[in-house]
């Protein structure tokens, strides 16, 4: 079995894990328990409940502001620059949902995105996740207009403006078909879409989905390190959370690999 190849055909948005307690520490406040789970974080209660302090103080003056601009593209770009200033300090793949809160502020696209989600929540906006084959991203709306939140890119990850909306959005789904198609040709893509054009995903997920997304890469990363019994036991959970087809082939493989001693 070719174990390492699993990499190139899931998607590749990942997560650190370790054992202990997390989510049980939580109030029922916010829904930062979502992201923070005692099968994957190893925190303190102290920690946990220090986590979400300073998140219900960020809301509290991101809402302080709210009621007092008039202006939803100015506050909307107020809050992604200041969110992403004050709380995603460096990008690095492989990070965990609590990393935000440490002392280097380390995201991803799934935490970063999972982040601004339960910002705009509190502020009461409305907003959709965009899940693609390799990239998630948000789009919030506001008085019949969208605004992108792509929290990956610091300094222009906020935009208002239709046509750069649709052409950043259309970028990345010829990325996925573009990736996607390679992999057909050299048949590390699934048979259907070897035999048939080449497709991509771009599907709109809650905040449960989001979580089961990033549990799915949780278990990547413990694959990748060859842990697979430990990978098996955490895409159980994401399959469990967002069972959908490519989780649940993913599922199938790690157990394969888990137990095939």
């Amino acid at each position: 079995m070719k174990k390492g190849l699993l990499l190139l055909t899931l998607l590749t948005l990942h997560v650190t894990s370790s054992h202990a307690t997390g989510e049980k520490y939580l109030s029922s406040d916010t829904k930062l328990g979502l992201f923070i789970r005692s099968e994957f974080d190893d925190l303190s209660p102290e920690e946990v409940l220090s986590y979400e302090s300073s998140f219900g103080e960020l809301v509290g003056k991101l809402k302080e502001k709210q009621a007092s601009m008039k202006s939803e593209v100015g506050f909307l770009k107020y809050v992604f620059y200041t969110v992403h200033r004050k709380m995603l300090g460096e990008y690095e793949q492989y990070v965990t949902f609590s990393d935000i809160f440490k002392k280097q502020k380390k995201y991803d696209c799934v935490t970063g995105t999972a982040f601004y989600a339960l910002i705009l929540d509190e502020l009461g906006i409305e907003y959709e996740v965009h899940e693609t084959d390799y990239h998630v991203y948000l789009v919030a709306f506001s008085k019949g207009r969208e605004y992108l939140f792509e929290s990956t890119d610091p300094l222009n990850g906020f935009a208002w403006d239709p046509r750069e909306i649709a052409e950043r959005r259309a970028y990345v789904n010829k990325e996925s078909l573009r990736i996607n198609a390679e992999l057909a040709m050299t048949g590390l893509a699934s048979e259907d879409v070897a035999l048939q054009k080449a497709t991509y995903i771009d599907t709109t997920v809650d905040l449960r989905q989001l979580a089961g997304l990033h549990y799915y890469n949780q278990a990547l990363r413990q694959f990748n390190n060859n842990s697979y019994r430990e990978a098996y036991k955490m895409i159980i959970i994401a399959q469990g959370i967002y069972p959908t087809q490519r989780i649940k082939n993913a599922s199938a493989f790690m157990f394969s690999a888990a137990f095939e001693d």
